[in-house]
């Protein structure tokens, strides 16, 4: 009764400011702002004919996976090397890392944008990309690391018993056990980073527009679009969300699902 009771304060919470708005993007997603009837695809049928959303899209994807890959390829080795015994200052990597967070984002994105300036880059897809990386490189970093940080170093020790090379033994161990890690920090650099606007807005001098901007944009004159858009979001989250559910139960996934030999 008593956990029941200290649990509904965030019962309450979730209820309010999770459960509801998203019941709330379901309904205006399916609801046709012309006549206020019920309609699956009249929202999607509209945003089919917006010229405007094909390279919104393109830009997105292609803004998500460049950001995903460059976190992916710098944050791992981070994440990594930050578990080597010999390492003794991980607290202070880990914070130096986590530091910027500190920092509000936009003020981060205007002083980065006054350092281009000053040094003369040109504004558009690759800072908006550097932007996006610098943004949202720790989200790669810190699931990276509890990951290697749980795998058990009797796997490396074995392979190397067997005769693995270090690098053999890395990429047939290590990697394997540390996918649920990386479908981790994908996820959680790949989708806030398609759908962001501030960073867009001011990285690329509104020449650029992500979802995030293109749902942004509509928001006031179409609400229900908006939350179309939003809707088939959601469906991607929640994809990423089953798969990486899949490998992420202490290593289990990865063990089974990889293969270490």
């Amino acid at each position: 009764m008593f956990k029941k009771f200290m649990a509904a304060p965030y019962a309450v919470f979730m209820t309010l400011f999770v459960l509801l708005p998203l019941a709330l993007v379901l309904v205006f997603a399916f609801i046709d702002a012309s006549d206020g009837s019920f309609d699956m695809l009249a929202n999607f049928k509209e945003l089919a004919k917006e010229d405007a959303l094909g390279k919104v899209v393109k830009n997105s994807l292609v803004a998500g996976l460049s950001t995903s890959v460059i976190c992916l390829l710098l944050g791992y080795p981070i994440a990594y090397y930050l578990n080597k015994p010999e390492f003794n200052k991980k607290g202070v990597m880990i914070g130096l890392f986590l530091a910027p967070m500190w920092v509000n984002f936009l003020l981060r994105m205007m002083a980065t944008k006054a350092v281009f300036n000053v040094i003369g880059v040109k504004m558009g897809m690759g800072t908006v990309i550097f932007g996006l990386s610098y943004e949202f490189l720790p989200f790669m970093i810190m699931p990276l690391y509890t990951t290697i940080q749980k795998i058990d170093k009797c796997y490396i020790e074995g392979a190397s018993d067997l005769g693995a090379t270090p690098s053999r033994a890395f990429w047939k161990v290590t990697v394997p056990l540390s996918m649920p890690g990386i479908l981790s920090g994908l996820t959680m650099v790949m989708i806030p980073s398609i759908t962001t606007f501030a960073v867009t807005e001011i990285m690329s001098n509104g020449k650029m527009m992500l979802l995030g901007d293109f749902i942004y944009s509509l928001k006031a004159d179409s609400l229900n679009m908006a939350a179309a858009i939003s809707f088939v979001l959601l469906i991607f989250m929640a994809i990423s969300m089953v798969i990486s559910n899949k490998y992420n139960k202490d290593g289990d996934g990865a063990s089974k699902g990889g293969g270490l030999w």
